[in-house]
């Protein structure tokens, strides 16, 4: 309850509230925690900058919208219904119902700069899109064994398709297949780590690092062994994308939005979500043996626009060559994160037979910057 917190606010609220009839549902010989509590809802929990919240309010399921006064919940301060933020931030509201003073919980409401344009479709009737894997790396800078894993990586990004080693422009046979990510929650110290990395690896269900993961697959994982992580790249990669993905990013006071686009090759219903990355972190590793270029730590999950669901928000269905798209916020919590060390990674999945989302698309965009649809040549 909160009333404690808020009982100063109680004869105000009476006084605004004085013509209201008695709240429906309450009998006057109940103590205060008997008393019923009323629910708060908002039409958008998502919105951009300047664009109205319209709230309602229910008690015992009956509409008391108009008997309702709307709070900001970290100023205190009461607010018009409907409510036009002209800021971006993360906004908390309650309600106040009737003349007892019923108090609903807070709800939060993030609103988002205006998004940056999104870059213009140079070929609007092309589905054919190149196909990247999502590869995530569970570390950690003090983790003794997952320099192995940095090794593997490395040996499978720097093969090249054989007969082309001696050309001026040798082939990359995996590394253009595939983009990764790297969670840092071996341990709360390391340098790289955040919240995003601990909530990724825990949807992934990481028991032991180092620990490969393929998509948002959650049984098709690999140890430090880079034949094993060629052959998961070969079984899931495929000639072309059932969806691209085309986005601006942009830095707001504190954070980054996103502004994403979806195009479809197959119909289907489809996710989005965006994970801030961050490069050029430097933390001693452990087990490096020498190997100074393991200390610098690059694709560091720093912050993701959800992990509830992890494949992100709905975008709907999306019918063979239409797009939908979705304005996503990254909170840049830290002081010490290095915003021109960021990028954004975007990541489209598509429901498979089973009901389930798979990850179909994954693309890299610059902040400040754009990128477009990767079709194929």
């Amino acid at each position: 309850m909160k009333f404690a917190k808020y009982i100063s606010l109680i004869a105000t609220i009476a006084t605004l509230l004085v013509s209201c009839e008695p709240t429906t549902g309450t009998n006057s010989g109940k103590g205060e925690s008997d008393l019923n509590k009323p629910t708060l809802t908002a039409d958008s929990y998502s919105i951009v900058v300047n664009t109205p919240i319209t709230f309602t309010v229910t008690l015992d399921g009956a509409d008391v919208t108009e008997q309702a006064a709307i709070f900001d919940g970290i100023e205190f301060t009461r607010v018009d219904n409907p409510f036009t933020p002209t800021v971006d931030g993360d906004y908390e509201f309650y309600a106040v119902v009737g003349e007892q003073g019923l108090i609903s919980d807070n709800i939060k409401v993030a609103v988002t700069p205006t998004p940056p344009a999104l870059p213009e479709d140079s070929d609007k009737a092309n589905t054919s899109f190149n196909h990247r894997i999502l590869l995530v790396d569970h570390t950690g800078n003090t983790c003794t064994y997952c320099p192995n894993m940095m090794t593997a990586l490395k040996e499978v990004a720097e093969e090249v398709v054989e007969g082309t080693e001696e050309t001026e422009n040798p082939v990359l046979k995996y590394h253009n297949k595939y983009y990764e990510a790297m969670a840092h929650s071996f341990t709360a110290t390391d340098p790289a780590g955040s919240d995003a990395a601990n909530a990724i690896s825990s949807y992934f269900g990481i028991s032991s690092y180092p620990t490969l993961t393929f998509n948002f697959l959650t049984d098709i994982k690999s140890t430090a062994n880079a034949e094993v992580i060629k052959q998961n790249i070969d079984a899931l990669w495929k000639e072309s994308a059932d969806a691209g993905i085309a986005a601006s990013a942009s830095f707001a006071s504190t954070s980054v939005v996103v502004n994403a686009e979806v195009k479809a090759a197959v119909e289907n219903e489809y996710r989005i979500n965006a994970w801030l990355l961050e490069d050029g972190i430097y933390a001693p590793q452990t087990g490096a043996n020498g190997n100074e270029w393991m200390n610098t730590h690059n694709n560091a999950i720093r912050q993701a626009a959800i992990t509830e669901p992890m494949t992100g928000f709905d975008l709907g269905t999306i019918a063979v060559g239409e797009t939908s798209s979705s304005v996503m916020k990254l909170n840049i919590k830290r002081g010490d994160w290095v915003r021109e060390n960021m990028k954004v990674m975007l990541i489209v999945s598509a429901k498979d037979d089973k009901g389930k989302y798979k990850v179909e698309n994954v693309a890299i965009c610059p902040i400040g910057g754009s990128v477009t649809y990767d079709y194929k040549k």
